[in-house]
């Protein structure tokens, strides 16, 4: 999501999108969801393409609240954000993994 990389990023997810609509696809961000909303890193390509994505993790990796028991991000401050959710809500909508994953147990 740097700002020189979106405006060649937004028509590949869209045809990504287009061809695997059952797809999910996710992102992973060292900005978090208020910077590209509302921030500065939300240019004119943000929004197109947020609407492409069902999950994003944001936030950048701290070491310092790294933990090997987080399911698919690394250090405790990152979000796994639903991002259809978060739209329509106007508000972080966290995505919810199956119960089964979280207690670490199977």
């Amino acid at each position: 999501m740097e700002p020189e990389n979106q405006a060649g990023l937004v028509d590949f997810l869209e045809r990504v999108r287009a061809t695997y609509p059952e797809k999910n696809i996710w992102m992973y961000s060292g900005h978090t969801w208020e910077q590209l909303t509302k921030g500065a890193w939300h240019l004119d390509d943000t929004d197109r393409i947020l609407t492409t994505l069902d999950v994003l993790v944001d936030g950048p990796f701290v070491q310092d609240d790294y933990d090997i028991s987080l399911r698919f991000r690394g250090s405790s401050n990152q979000r796994i954000i639903d991002v259809p959710a978060s739209l329509a809500a106007g508000e972080v909508v966290p995505w919810k993994d199956k119960p089964i994953f979280s207690t670490h147990t199977m």
